[in-house]
């Protein structure tokens, strides 16, 4: 419902300011969207992956910090980049981690790659239900449940691997 005058009015810019930078208001939204994965892309990579293998904690805090803005972006074009640009973070971070724990204690029988997209998907499809749920749970319940859910889905053990609840690193 907001338009573009609206947006006007509130960054106190004129119209050709505005489109001398943005397309129209969607493509303010993706600009936001843009940041976000930016912001949360650069506090990824200060954490350290000998801790955790799926950043959750750090993700639902983010998306906490960040309520109002992350609201704005479930709607129109800037959701589709916001969730493929996050999907693409996440899984490249977990696999990254994976392989870190791989090379120490923990050889999976699936794919280092077909894990990192499934708990990436699983991430952000709890990051979006606890967004349009209206925030239920804090950052820290939404981790424990994150990896209550997650740990058996990587951590079934085949004969050629260490149970993952055996590894010292957690997800």
């Amino acid at each position: 419902a907001i338009t573009v005058q609206d947006i006007l009015d509130r960054a106190g810019i004129g119209r050709s300011t505005f489109y001398t930078h943005y397309f129209d208001k969607e493509d303010v939204l993706a600009s936001l969207a843009e940041q976000q994965i930016g912001l949360l892309s650069q506090e990824l990579s200060q954490r350290d992956v000998g801790q955790r293998i799926a950043p959750s904690l750090e993700l639902f805090r983010h998306a906490q910090q960040y309520q109002q803005h992350f609201q704005a972006m479930l709607r129109g074009h800037a959701r589709e980049v916001l969730w493929e640009t996050g999907q693409l973070l996440l899984s490249r971070n977990i696999e990254q981690a994976l392989v870190t724990v791989s090379a120490e204690n923990y050889s999976p029988s699936t794919p280092l790659d077909v894990v990192s997209q499934y708990l990436a998907g699983a991430l952000l499809n709890l990051l979006n239900w606890r967004l349009e749920a209206g925030m239920p749970y804090t950052p820290e319940e939404m981790d424990r449940i994150f990896r209550e859910l997650a740990l058996p889905g990587i951590g079934a053990k085949s004969p050629r691997q260490k149970p993952l609840s055996n590894i010292r690193l957690i997800i």
